[in-house]
Order: C-alpha cells, then sequence, then structure tokens
C-alpha cells in the first residue's frame, strides 16, 4: 500500500508540473531530473524481474509511472528496462509496446461484448500497423485480446493481428547491453507461478526433438537439437496447420500434434518430444488466425466478374481457406450476391466440370488462382476469422452497370 501511495505521489507530482500528453505508442515518457533516468508510464500489469530474469514476485500496475534507466538492457534475449536504484527490470513489451500487423478488419472493444473507439476510429483495416502491450487477456467469451490503449478500455481481438512486426524499444546502436552473457535458447528455472498459459516442459530422452522457427513464408526452420533432459518456459501450445508442418518436417505424427512457444522467443518445440509439467490452453492456429469454410455440397466456382467457371468443386470434409469476403454482381441471375475468395492453393482438386453435352463430368485438376464461391452454398466455420464485406452490394451493383 505505501508503494502505490509513493507511485501516486510521483503521478500527481509529474501531472502539476507537466502538460498532459496522448495515449499513444511514442508519448508514455516524462523526463526525470537525472539524464540517465525516465519516468515511463507502465501500459500492461508488469512483474519485476531480477538481472538473471527470475521474477521477484513484485507486480507494476498498468498506467502508474516508474523510474527506469534510460537505456534498456537484454536478458535471455528479451529487452527489459531496469528500474532506478533496484535490482529490478521491466519487459519493455509492457511499456513501449510492439508493431503487430492488423490481418483482418476489426472492432476496439472495451469489452468483451461493448465496442469503443481508439484515436477516433471505431474500425481498423488489414494492412494497417497498430501497438500492442504485453500479453494477451482472456475475457469473459474464452476469446483472447491485446490492450491497444489505456487508460481507457481499448482492446482488439488477437486472431485479428499478425505476429510481431518490430518491438517498439530502441537499443543503443552496435551494442545489446545485455545485463548479463546469455545465449538463444538457455533453458530457463520455472521459477514463477505456472498459470493457465504457462507450464515447463522437459525434453524427452527417447526423441531427438529439433527447436525450429517458421521464416516469413512459413516454412519450418531448424534452430537446433534440444539436449535430452533439457528444461523450458513455454507459453503457448498451438494445433493446426504449423504443427502438422513440424509433425511432417520431423516425420513423426500422433494425431493430435501440437507445438509448444519457448517463452520470450519465436521458437517452437514439437508436442511428442516433451514432458509438460501441467497442462495449458490448446490453440488452433488457423481457426485463430484464419477463415475457413466448408463445401456440404458440390459447390461453383465463379470468376470476379460473378460469372460461371462451370467447374463444380466436390464435396468435402475438409475446411478450406478463404480471404476475402465481397459483394459481386452475377449477370445471369440480375443480382448482387455474397461471395468467399478462396485461398489459392498448389494441390490438385476433385471436380466436375461442364461437358459439351450439357453433363457435369468428375475430373481431377489444379485450380487457378483466382476463384469465388457463393457464402450461401458453404458453410462459414464460426470459430474461425469472421471476415467483414470489402465493399457493398451497392457498389458491386453499380461497379457492374459502369
Amino acid at each position: 500500500m505505501k508503494k502505490n501511495k509513493f507511485i501516486l505521489a510521483s503521478v500527481a507530482a509529474l501531472m502539476a508540473v507537466s502538460p498532459m500528453l496522448p495515449f499513444s505508442s511514442q508519448a508514455h515518457t516524462v523526463q526525470a531530473a537525472d539524464t540517465n533516468v525516465t519516468n515511463k508510464m507502465i501500459m500492461h500489469t508488469a512483474v519485476a524481474y531480477d538481472k538473471d530474469g527470475n521474477s521477484t514476485g513484485v507486480k507494476y500496475n498498468a498506467f502508474s509511472y516508474a523510474r527506469l534507466v534510460s537505456s534498456p538492457v537484454k536478458i535471455d534475449d528479451t529487452i527489459y528496462y531496469k528500474v532506478a536504484d533496484k535490482d529490478q527490470y521491466l519487459k519493455a513489451t509492457n511499456i513501449d509496446g510492439v508493431t503487430r500487423t492488423i490481418t483482418h478488419n476489426t472492432y476496439i472493444y472495451s469489452t468483451s461484448t461493448r465496442r469503443t473507439s481508439y484515436q477516433n476510429k471505431w474500425k481498423l483495416y488489414k494492412g494497417q500497423t497498430i501497438t500492442t502491450y504485453g500479453g494477451s487477456y482472456k475475457f469473459r467469451n474464452g476469446k483472447h485480446y491485446f490492450r491497444v490503449g489505456g487508460p481507457a478500455k481499448q482492446y482488439v481481438k488477437s486472431y485479428n493481428l499478425g505476429p510481431v512486426v518490430k518491438a517498439n524499444t530502441t537499443m543503443a546502436p552496435g551494442s545489446d547491453n545485455s545485463s548479463n552473457n546469455t545465449t538463444t535458447n538457455k533453458p530457463t528455472n520455472n521459477t514463477q507461478p505456472v498459470g493457465n498459459e504457462e507450464t515447463t516442459v522437459t525434453v524427452d530422452a527417447n526423441y531427438s526433438t529439433p527447436i525450429i522457427t517458421f521464416d516469413k513464408s512459413g516454412k519450418v526452420v531448424k534452430v537446433r537439437t534440444a539436449t535430452p533432459g533439457e528444461k523450458f518456459t513455454v507459453d503457448y501450445l498451438e494445433t493446426g496447420s504449423r504443427a502438422n508442418k513440424v509433425a511432417s518436417y520431423i516425420g513423426q505424427f500422433g494425431g493430435d500434434q501440437a507445438i509448444y512457444r519457448i517463452k520470450g522467443t519465436d521458437n517452437w518445440l514439437y508436442s511428442m518430444g516433451v514432458k509438460p509439467a501441467s497442462k495449458i490452453t490448446a490453440h488452433n492456429y488457423d481457426n485463430e488466425n484464419t477463415s475457413m469454410i466448408r463445401f456440404v455440397k458440390d459447390t461453383d466456382l465463379y470468376n470476379a466478374d460473378g460469372t460461371l467457371q462451370n467447374i463444380r468443386l466436390v464435396k468435402t470434409s475438409f475446411p478450406w481457406h478463404v480471404d476475402k469476403l465481397v459483394y459481386i454482381w452475377v449477370p445471369s441471375e440480375n443480382k448482387v450476391e455474397k461471395f468467399y475468395h478462396l485461398t489459392p492453393v498448389k494441390n490438385w482438386q476433385n471436380v466436375y466440370i461442364l461437358s459439351s453435352n450439357g453433363q457435369y463430368k468428375k475430373d481431377y485438376i489444379q485450380l487457378k488462382e483466382d476463384n469465388y464461391v457463393k457464402a450461401s452454398d458453404v458453410h462459414f466455420e464460426q470459430n474461425s476469422v469472421a471476415l467483414t464485406p470489402s465493399n457493398t452490394a451497392a457498389e458491386a451493383e453499380a461497379s457492374a452497370k459502369k
């Protein structure tokens, strides 16, 4: 309590001598008298760590100020700010945040059911970038959200955001300012409380378990081979297509393959090669990062101008990724329909092709890249990322009539 009073008093003193600053990713710093120390606002509740990266058990509340050494440091490849005059380090992502790309048009939320605005905007669009702070929060609806502002409640659904594009914390050129000697993927001692999204895994001696990452194209890349008995703190368990890629890379399929993310890195361990100390929530990569449909019947393929290709995709049990929802004028029906754009694939597909005698004949072909299906002809996977139409019905009709 005394500590909180001290922080509040510091905030009040700062506000008395400083103009109010807008809440943006670059405006949370008030320069202190000592040029090597700065007062920074904490945007996400932050645990304090010691110089070895172990939790001290001390927490700094969101939207309080902390006196920090201006130059950040690295501990085990994670960037921290040192608290002035204390053996405490706060993760920079809780203060400066990181930049992510918006992968799907998204609203801003104050709660799981209530929308709000962010920088006078009620909606953000695919391709824009935004700053997020700290880890994601799990709301009452079971979905995860990242904080994008404050102190007003402003959150964006995590599955509408891509991976980290860059850290917003600037290190001194030519120096990593490391506070101790570190190595990539250093085994960690799990000295922190283990929650629903964090546990310790031990590498199984019966497997040759590689530590992997993904390049920009999504290809599996080996970092190194983990040592039998080596322990890691992991903070995310993922199933889906990326886990399947790792299973294929290793050549071990268990039917429930998954990958664990090594905390503080972009590196992963295959679930069949490690033993977890406790269970954590499994997240399906495809559901949380992509939009999917299922073909519940043989489905006509259309061109971008609303004309039929005279090809029908055969009803299947597996989902197909889609990357756009759009209104298209259909000349043969003289009306506008809503369509999904199929994400291109290189695999050959079972189809029916309209023959010269007016009958559809089964074939096996490789599709062209630009394919559309009526939204009314398919089933949208409700657990995947919802899409917002990129145009309106009126715009589609007006464009066609031009």
